[in-house]
């Protein structure tokens, strides 16, 4: 399955990309992901939590960065398996910046097989729509992290809440993380809490409701 997601960040790319060679800091940003270890041949010991209902599931696998600075570009492969409920996810997560006036615009394209029994919940539209909250809460908590006001989802709505040569693609390698203000300390790393899945599609749903009739009552004006 092929989802494709954007944001916005409110910061030029020359300023923005360097976040993005900290996979460690990336690493923290998404909700429900947690790193294991220390990077072995380029390679990221990873887990993601995640609850579906009554369904807990902890994937257990690895992942590689690879980056080209000259395109401010770069992609993500990975794959985990949940021994719990024998399901296995295998992906492809591409991203990246381009200028849009003085902010930046992250576009993120994700192509990705699952198997098991939590396949049953890999409906498009379902996936879509946790794919939008993910991204939505992961760009919130980098902006937060960069000191930077309310990110921007991909319709333009606040969500609140490595370096290499530029020669081709490259495993990124440095774990140190990004923040705007080097003399301010970054804020302590919170304990890793499983991603809800039903949590994120009742926002998602209140968003769009919220918005519906905000669209309704300028119409009636």
């Amino acid at each position: 399955m092929r989802i494709e997601q954007s944001f916005v960040l409110p910061l030029p790319p020359a300023e923005a990309w360097p976040a993005f060679g900290q996979w460690v800091l990336l690493v923290e940003c998404l909700p429900g992901a947690s790193l294991t270890g220390p990077a072995v041949d380029g390679e990221l010991p990873l887990r993601f939590d995640v609850k579906l209902g009554p369904i807990a599931a902890g994937f257990l696998g690895s992942g590689r960065v690879l980056l080209d600075d000259a395109a401010r570009s770069g992609r993500f492969e990975g794959q985990a398996v949940d021994k719990r409920s024998q399901s296995r996810v295998k992906g492809v997560a591409a991203f990246s910046l381009q200028a849009e006036g003085s902010a930046t615009r992250v576009a993120i394209d994700v192509d990705y097989s699952l198997s098991g029994t939590l396949a049953q919940f890999s409906r498009g539209g379902i996936m879509r729509e946790l794919a939008s909250a993910l991204t939505a809460q992961f760009a919130a908590n980098l902006a937060a992290r960069l000191r930077l006001p309310a990110a921007l989802s991909s319709d333009g709505v606040p969500v609140n809440g490595l370096r290499t040569k530029a020669e081709g693609l490259a495993p990124a390698l440095d774990e140190s993380p990004a923040v705007a203000n080097p003399a301010s300390p970054p804020p302590a790393t919170a304990a890793v809490v499983p991603l809800s899945a039903w949590s994120l599609l009742r926002q998602v749903i209140a968003a769009r409701w919220r918005r519906l009739f905000a669209r309704r009552r300028t119409a009636v004006r």
